[in-house]
């Protein structure tokens, strides 16, 4: 399990992306407080949120081929770099009480253009960096540190909210943007892709194609797109309302976060451990563990039931994420891994904020139990279906990217030598 961390390039990584995995967990909640201080709007609120999204949706698809054109360590570090800068000045706006709205909307886009291009490029990286023995053990890694990462930092988020206010939590983030430049600083610099030819539109419609032919990766994209709209959306914004209408507000909501941070602690453990030989057909069963929580949100259960509920949505959400990120490292050849990430990153990102924007008008038309529902009912008939796809089945793993049965690898025409 943590074979990867004997290897150099790789540990250093991994110690900057936990470091700043903690930064990235304290900054959501000093924010929404932050803007809340400001001008006591939750439109402002909303505001401040959508322009931190906006740009990863726009920009992730640039990202994913800028990420298989130049150096990775490069791209990363200076999308780290640019993230140091857009929260050091929020911190700074924020200790100094000269914040404006404006000014945080504007800071808020340029870091996310920031995460927009790194996002896709770490998948190539670790890639490069762990090497294909080690490669589901290296992203369960990542998980873990992630998921133990969002547990502490939740706590530390509201501790310093509380007693010093939310500048202090940005300015900590900032901070971790920079240790993680530092640990990337140290990597060998011959950290990327063989150079492809043509522009960068020329790189994100290549890498939409290599997408386009496979089809286990487009139902696998689709999967994500369907379910993040119609099942994880709705318990986000319909959880929270059914914990204060019927099981006792924060607290019982809470406890269902706990159980979610949870499972993605133990899902870390379970995806670092197990090799399953079929991994596309094993993170579409485990993703029905998803479905028994909006199941329980709709009757309402106690939170007894939905605790250990939250814990199986947890670990399924970081089993899934692992084994179709190994998957798309191991049958996709490396100078498109940034590029076929980024299309699945996107339908992620599109369908999130949809399903978001109409869970609240279809819960106020139709009523919170029956989209709740719906959403466990399409966890199981979408990921049934997807079962149906025979290229589901072909993904085996360690499957070598120039002998995929429904992918064989052919030199894309505008390919040339390295510069």
């Amino acid at each position: 399990m943590f074979a990867p961390l004997a290897i150099k390039g790789f540990r250093r990584y991994y110690l900057g992306q936990t470091t700043s995995a903690f930064g990235d967990s304290l900054t959501p909640l000093a924010m929404a407080f932050a803007v809340l201080h400001l001008t006591g709007s939750p439109v402002d609120l909303g505001i401040v949120v959508l322009s931190t999204r906006l740009p990863v949706i726009v920009l992730t698809l640039v990202g994913g081929a800028v990420g298989d054109r130049f150096p990775r360590r490069t791209v990363m570090l200076l999308a780290d770099l640019v993230r140091f800068a857009a929260h050091g000045a929020t911190a700074v706006l924020l200790l100094t009480g000269t914040a404006s709205l404006w000014a945080l909307v504007v800071l808020q886009l340029v870091a996310g253009a920031g995460s927009a291009f790194f996002n896709p490029t770490a998948v190539g990286l670790v890639a490069s960096l762990a090497g294909r023995e080690h490669l589901q053990a290296a992203n369960s890694l990542v998980s873990l540190s992630r998921s133990a990462a969002s547990m502490l930092a939740l706590g530390t988020a509201g501790a310093l909210v509380a007693l010093v206010g939310p500048g202090w939590a940005v300015a900590i983030d900032a901070l971790t943007f920079l240790a993680s430049a530092a640990f990337l600083r140290r990597l060998p610099a011959t950290t990327a892709p063989p150079r492809p030819g043509g522009g960068l539109p020329a790189g994100i419609t290549g890498g939409m194609a290599e997408v386009a032919r496979r089809p286990w990766l487009w139902t696998w994209t689709i999967h994500v797109a369907l379910t993040n709209a119609v099942v994880i959306s709705p318990i986000m914004v319909l959880g929270p309302y059914v914990a204060d209408e019927h099981l006792g507000g924060a607290p019982a909501w809470s406890a269902i976060g706990i159980g979610y941070a949870v499972g993605g602690l133990a899902g870390g453990f379970v995806s670092a451990r197990w090799r399953p030989s079929r991994p596309m057909v094993a993170a579409l069963l485990f993703f029905l563990l998803m479905a028994p929580l909006p199941a329980l949100l709709a009757i309402p259960a106690g939170v007894w039931l939905l605790a250990p509920a939250g814990v199986a949505a947890g670990m399924q959400l970081v089993v899934y994420n692992v084994l179709q990120t190994t998957a798309i490292q191991r049958n996709l050849p490396e100078p498109f891994v940034a590029r076929a990430t980024s299309v699945t990153m996107l339908g992620a990102l599109v369908a999130a904020p949809i399903g978001m924007g109409l869970a609240g008008p279809a819960a106020g038309w139709l009523g919170t139990r029956p989209v709740l529902v719906l959403g466990a009912v399409v966890a199981v008939l979408v990921t049934a279906g997807t079962l149906l796809v025979p290229a589901v089945w072909r993904i085996r793993a360690g499957t070598d990217p120039t002998s995929t049965p429904d992918a064989p690898h052919l030199p894309p025409r505008s390919a040339a030598p390295v510069s």
